[in-house]
């Protein structure tokens, strides 16, 4: 245990509260423990079980993120909305970068689109490290590569973090066609030919693998361990993996999605939200076919969910990972040197 790491993760929470209330956000606790989790078919919730005095008992489980909630929140009237708190995933890799109990910040914006939302995101992530770091040279703010031992102000990312040159934004289809040489355009939702492709690229195919998971074949192994050199937003998916975001008015077969890379770590999931019930509940059950499919469990659709959908209106939300921030911050690869008591050390 470190106390020098913990404090830094504690500032990261500090500065991320004064980066939200300076700017008009109002931080709400929503539940941790619910009736019916997310629909996700790779993360799985923690189960438990609540009984009440007359001794009913009600299945609960431990969220996977606030999104639900807050959402309902936009749906009842707020503008502008954060909670800070942790989020609970279970048989997550305990691999230093993940957790099965992590400390998450989710934020709403009603009325602003993608662009905004990365705009926040990048304003956000230069407050934190400044306030994190001071003034001076960021000795402690190393890179994650583990190529040298030189601080993020001698590295490429310092022009990014400290100086006035923003991240840098590619869409997927960008991405895919620098850094593994895949025209993505025609391939979407042709499982053959993206099959064809992962061959190509020496990768195993499965008669099981549906497009998405070929397409993660090339796309983690050539393609994200190459996306944080300098900050980078990935965004402009393809709508099959954004499953409860909006779609691009522009091209329907792409969401209107982006995530933040920083060194070799992915911080952050956010999108403009699917307001259109029909097409969630669309969706939902689509995800709910690929959990059979994967012979793992299911559960209904929250209704209360759908109801306040179309109150919610446009806006925009993201899921941002603070521990990894403050690992970044903290230039440790493990997740466990921020935590009081490491995963580890309580089972």
């Amino acid at each position: 245990m470190s106390v020098e790491m913990i404090r830094v993760r504690s500032n990261v929470v500090k500065a991320l509260r004064r980066f939200f209330d300076e700017r008009g956000f109002l931080e709400v606790q929503t539940p941790r423990l619910v009736g019916l989790p997310g629909q996700e078919p790779y993360l799985e919730p923690m189960w438990s079980e609540v009984t009440q005095a007359d001794g009913t008992t009600h299945r609960a489980a431990l969220i996977t993120s606030p999104e639900y909630a807050m959402k309902r929140l936009l749906a009842a009237g707020f503008d502008k909305i954060y909670d800070l708190g942790p989020c609970f995933r279970n048989g997550e890799p305990w691999d230093g970068t993940h957790d099965p109990e992590f400390l998450m910040i989710e934020w709403y914006e009603r009325g602003i689109g993608l662009d905004e939302l990365m705009d926040r995101t990048e304003e956000m992530v230069r407050y934190v490290v400044r306030a994190c770091t001071g003034p001076a040279a960021a000795h402690d703010f190393r890179s994650r590569q583990g190529r040298d031992e030189k601080s993020l102000a001698a590295s490429p990312m310092h022009e990014f973090t400290w100086g006035v040159k923003p991240f840098k934004r590619m869409t997927v289809a960008e991405a895919m066609k620098r850094y593994a040489d895949v025209d993505i355009e025609p391939l979407l939702g042709d499982r053959e030919a993206m099959a064809e492709v992962c061959r190509a690229h020496h990768q195993t195919v499965d008669d099981k693998d549906a497009w998405d998971d070929l397409f993660f074949k090339i796309f983690l192994s050539e393609v994200e361990p190459k996306l944080g050199e300098t900050p980078t937003f990935l965004y402009r998916y393809p709508a099959s993996m954004a499953a409860l975001a909006k779609r691009d008015p522009d091209e329907p077969r792409y969401a209107l999605r982006t995530e933040l890379y920083i060194g070799d770590l992915e911080l952050c999931n956010g999108f403009v939200e699917l307001s259109d019930p029909i097409e969630q509940r669309k969706r939902f059950e689509e995800e709910q076919a690929l959990r059979a499919s994967l012979g793992k469990e299911t559960w209904p659709i929250d209704e209360r969910f759908m109801e306040a959908l179309p109150r919610m209106g446009e806006a925009a939300g993201m899921a941002f990972g603070v521990d990894r921030l403050a690992m970044l911050i903290a230039g440790t690869d493990s997740i466990s040197d921020l935590m009081p008591i490491p995963v580890r050390e309580r089972f």
